[in-house]
């Protein structure tokens, strides 16, 4: 460097240069902090608490609101299931009464817990007269008043004076096969079948014409899931009461127009 551009430079570090001041930002507002942020102890104040519940209902108001199960007229009777032995009707039963929101009762239960087990019976009494004591329960069931499902024991229908009370009921048979019932079937607890594969095809050739004298509709229970067969008996069902609700005004009307 030359002398002369040594003299025109001020002695000492190069001076340095200005910091431009950071930009000018608007203020934050401060807000007050949520419910459960607040400094523990201390109760909100009347404004928080409302604006807390202002929020709470319009979460409440976004909220879906929960599906319900469609319902429709269900008959004000018991509606009657029948049916060969292990086609179904006690457990079809308790999952159509939850599916139609009404009591199930299986009227074989029924006779075990008033007269004890019914092999036993049969032993002791035999079975004209397990039929007749049979044919008692089943009455009194069917009496009740209100809407319910009620199952019948396989040889219910061999006593007349039941299938006259069926003719005042919705009734629904369970069919299946002899090969699907000793497949699925708890033969531990049925000793006929057990013993005697065959019997139930015999049984069911017997009892087969009654069967289908007092059912109004047959659902096959080997050929869909018990689920399946709830909503499809429920549906039926649900028609059958709208079916009794139309003939009911119909013979209030009837009645109304022979009073005037």
């Amino acid at each position: 460097m030359t002398a002369s551009r040594r003299a025109g430079r001020d002695a000492g570090p190069p001076a340095a240069r200005p910091v431009p001041a950071p930009p000018r930002t608007a203020p934050v507002p401060v807000q007050s902090a949520a419910p459960d942020e607040r400094e523990p102890g201390r109760r909100p104040s009347a404004e928080e608490a409302t604006e807390a519940t202002a929020a709470a209902s319009r979460r409440g108001a976004r909220r879906r609101p929960a599906r319900r199960r469609r319902r429709g007229r269900v008959p004000d009777l018991a509606v009657v299931l029948v049916g060969p032995m292990a086609a179904g009707k006690t457990s079809l039963g308790r999952r159509l009464a939850r599916e139609l929101g009404v009591p199930f009762v299986d009227t074989d239960a029924v006779f075990v817990r008033e007269h004890g087990a019914i092999t036993e019976f049969f032993a002791a009494h035999g079975e004209p007269e397990f039929r007749r004591i049979e044919a008692e329960v089943i009455a009194a069931q069917l009496a009740e008043p209100g809407a319910r499902i009620v199952a019948l024991g396989g040889g219910a229908v061999l006593h007349p004076e039941t299938r006259q009370r069926l003719a005042a009921h919705p009734v629904v048979l369970l069919m299946t096969t002899e090969r699907a019932v000793l497949r699925t079937a708890n033969l531990s607890r049925r000793p006929l079948l057990r013993d005697d594969p065959g019997a139930w095809g015999r049984i069911l050739k017997e009892r087969k014409p009654l069967y289908d004298e007092v059912a109004d509709v047959t659902f096959r229970t080997d050929r869909a899931t018990k689920e399946q067969l709830a909503v499809r008996a429920a549906e039926w069902v649900r028609a059958q009461g709208r079916k009794r609700a139309a003939e009911q005004a119909r013979n209030r009307s009837r009645s109304e127009g022979e009073s005037e």
